[in-house]
């Protein structure tokens, strides 16, 4: 099977790879909350391969890889270039970047046998932080409500009791949500 070609995710055809501008092609890899650079290569075949050990290692799914047809992390190190680093720095930093590979193999481990082993408290979390949306949503709706309220009263004319410290002032001028803004195309009429 010919390997995925991704021209939309980067511009060397592969997920997690990019060109740089001397012609050599970078791989890096993003995934649990870590960023990691994997090092510089000479084809983009390389770098591709490259980030699948990276990716098999951070456990994704195999539809995310470069090479979905490899079956196992051994086969990916097995079919990955040897790295050849330019200088002292960059093999410092790659090796920088492994250990934030092994730490983040290390939480996720811990943190899928802690979901085993305590499954109440995975559902509990989950209940509260549904519960936080529903909140902040209610909030949201009773600010927009409100701003409502009082744009209408300035518009009836009934502003001109409210005094320079009320709050009704701030909703009026202030936006409360991403579409209240407008947008490049649209003017603003300050008059």
């Amino acid at each position: 099977m010919p390997p995925r070609r991704r021209t939309n995710h980067s511009n060397a055809g592969f997920t997690g790879v990019r060109l740089r501008p001397g012609g050599r092609f970078v791989a890096e890899i993003s995934a649990a909350g870590v960023c990691v650079w994997l090092g510089t290569f000479n084809t983009n075949e390389e770098a591709a391969r490259a980030y699948d050990v990276a990716a098999w290692r951070f456990a994704q799914p195999c539809h995310q890889m470069n090479f979905p047809e490899v079956s196992s992390l051994e086969e990916a190190m097995f079919l990955a270039p040897v790295l050849q680093f330019a200088s002292a720095a960059e093999e410092r930093h790659h090796r920088q970047g492994q250990r934030r590979i092994t730490i983040s193999e290390a939480d996720e481990q811990f943190m899928a046998q802690w979901r085993r082993e305590h499954p109440q408290d995975v559902v509990n979390m989950r209940n509260f932080w549904k519960e936080k949306q529903v909140e902040r949503r209610a909030k949201r709706a009773g600010k927009r409500q409100r701003r409502a309220e009082y744009e209408a009263e300035y518009a009836k004319g009934d502003a001109s009791a409210w005094s320079p410290n009320d709050e009704r002032w701030l909703y009026i001028i202030s936006t409360t949500a991403s579409e209240d803004t407008p947008s490049d195309d649209e003017s603003i009429d300050w008059d």
